[in-house]
């Protein structure tokens, strides 16, 4: 089976239907997340209905990953879209921000917070340590993780069995365990912010979800 390779300085080429719901994604990271959401975008969103644009370094000019420059690059973004990108940020939009704990001063993790919720359709969905735990979250129980901090669930995601990243990852039935696993491990789903060794992606897969092409249950 040929598996597409993903490059950076190929995404947002694509162009979503016109009257598709826009989901602008703002990431930490510059690769994991970028290629995990571009798979998924690809399996399971059907761009009638929707479509994820990454909001990337290279579109702004804002290089950075903490959250004060998340802020700051998707200002850019929605002030003054890059005219090189045919998709471009309307009112009704969706803006999505997936943010690492990791070292960040919890006030910049406020502002951001209180950034998204000044956007029409803004939000916030943070990984403790990291993305990785999201990712660890589709194979095992959260409760097996040992590392105590971002770089340690790095190294540890790669002790698990290997798994080609992104592809095979895009099966439904690990994706459900990965939202039944942090859904289980959301013991104050009231909070934005997530407990350790848990993400509160869990929520935006959901949500992107019910955009797919299977009109796909993501509960029991």
């Amino acid at each position: 089976m040929n598996r597409k390779k993903y490059a950076y300085e190929d995404y947002n080429k694509a162009v979503a239907v016109k009257d598709a719901t826009k989901y602008f994604i703002v990431y930490e990271g510059r690769e994991k997340e970028l290629n995990y959401f571009e798979a998924f975008n690809e399996t399971f969103l059907d761009e009638k209905k929707a479509y994820v644009h990454h909001v990337l370094e290279k579109d702004t000019g804002v290089e950075g990953n903490t959250p004060l420059k998340l802020k700051e690059r998707a200002e850019a973004f929605i002030n003054n879209p890059p005219k090189y990108l045919k998709v471009t940020p309307a009112n009704d939009d969706k803006f999505r921000f997936v943010l690492d704990v990791d070292k960040h001063p919890i006030e910049q993790i406020k502002e951001l917070k209180c950034y998204c919720e000044g956007l029409n359709d803004g939000s916030l969905y943070i990984s403790n340590f990291c993305f990785e735990v999201w990712l660890w979250a589709h194979t095992n129980d959260l409760d097996e993780i040992t590392s105590i901090k971002s770089k340690e669930m790095k190294t540890e995601l790669g002790t698990l069995k290997s798994m080609n990243f992104p592809h095979e990852f895009m099966d439904v039935n690990l994706i459900r365990d990965a939202i039944r696993r942090c859904e289980d491990a959301d013991v104050n789903s009231v909070d934005y912010f997530p407990s350790e060794k848990s993400s509160k992606v869990y929520l935006l897969i959901q949500e992107l979800l019910s955009y797919s092409y299977f009109d796909l249950e993501v509960k029991e």
